[in-house]
């Protein structure tokens, strides 16, 4: 509407420039006037041409003052060019970006699915592996609740192995060729030597022990063919002891058990480290023993002597005696008194 309002004003004021331009040159013409010493007749004309550029020149004003498009087509077109081809070149740059954009989306998208698909695989096996859990769980219990009714029934054939064993050795008759705990045999164990050497010692310290209690008068056991019964599981783990040890071993073979002649050893190994206890000459305790006219006084001071001579021994690490639990020191009685 503003448009043709505009148009309609600038034909009308065009029409009345016409007009008066027609009607001043008519005039003129007339009157036979001229400008700048022109004939009358090229006087008129000259007003036509004035009235004509007066009209194109209102005509523009008008519409630079009135439309701002119009303006800018009379008087920007070089900078609405460049604008137009700067614009057209972001254009270009923003399509590259897009299409970028596009295929990293594309991209992103690919492996967003993907992930969706490892998130479901994952949710799966984290919901099966909770059922698995709850059900080992289940498991879990009841073998906590079988293992404590084993604990239970081992103690309790523990305390019936110690009642049958404390009941064998009043049951049990004959001649008694080795006490309970009593030392059949002993052997020293070199350090830093291989597994299977210090097993194939062992082996040889058991067969020699057993020519010894053999001809003592005990027997091999039906079932294994051996005299010594012991546990395979023992066997292994004094092995391994003397293995692991840096030093000298001494291993004791010990009877279990009371054992009576003509039948099977049940025995148990003892292991303590190979040690110098006293060098040769060492003194071991001294004590002054008065001199007495009391037969056999002397003699009971002396016999006190060995026996704390016995204690201190046995704490240091002699292996005491298998009958009197003692390290045995031999004498004479004395027949006359001393002074130390």
């Amino acid at each position: 509407m503003y448009s043709l309002v505009l148009v309609f004003t600038v034909i009308i004021i065009s029409g009345l420039i016409a007009f008066v331009g027609d009607w001043v040159g008519l005039k003129i013409g007339k009157k036979r006037v001229t400008i700048f010493g022109l004939r009358p007749r090229f006087t008129a004309i000259f007003i036509t041409i004035i009235s004509g550029i007066l009209i194109a020149i209102i005509t523009v004003t008008i519409l630079a003052i009135s439309s701002n498009d119009v303006r800018t087509a009379l008087f920007g077109m070089e900078e609405l060019k460049e604008k137009l081809s700067y614009l057209s070149r972001e254009v270009e740059l923003r399509n590259t970006q897009l299409s970028s954009t596009k295929e990293d989306l594309k991209e992103k998208t690919t492996q967003l699915q993907e992930m969706e698909e490892k998130y479901q695989k994952l949710s799966e096996e984290i919901i099966n592996k909770t059922g698995q859990l709850e059900e080992l769980l289940i498991i879990r219990e009841g073998l906590i609740e079988e293992k404590d009714k084993l604990t239970k029934e081992v103690e309790e054939l523990n305390a019936g192995i110690k009642a049958l064993y404390s009941g064998i050795a009043w049951i049990r008759e004959g001649e008694v060729i080795f006490g309970s705990n009593e030392q059949i045999a002993l052997t020293i164990l070199q350090d830093q030597r291989p597994i299977e050497e210090i097993k194939e010692e062992l082996i040889r310290f058991l067969n020699e022990a057993s020519y010894k209690v053999l001809s003592m008068g005990a027997k091999k056991d039906e079932r294994t063919n051996q005299v010594f019964i012991i546990a395979q599981e023992e066997f292994e783990d004094i092995a391994q002891k003397a293995y692991d040890s840096d030093k000298e071993m001494i291993v004791r073979l010990l009877s279990s058990i009371n054992v009576i002649k003509g039948e099977p050893i049940v025995a148990h190994f003892k292991t303590l480290e190979n040690k110098l206890v006293f060098i040769i000459d060492e003194e071991i305790i001294s004590e002054e023993i008065e001199s007495s006219v009391v037969p056999g006084e002397v003699e009971k001071e002396l016999l006190s002597l060995l026996r704390k001579v016995n204690i201190l021994a046995v704490e240091k690490g002699i292996i005491p005696d298998p009958k009197t639990r003692l390290y045995m020191f031999f004498w004479t009685p004395f027949s006359r008194p001393y002074s130390r």
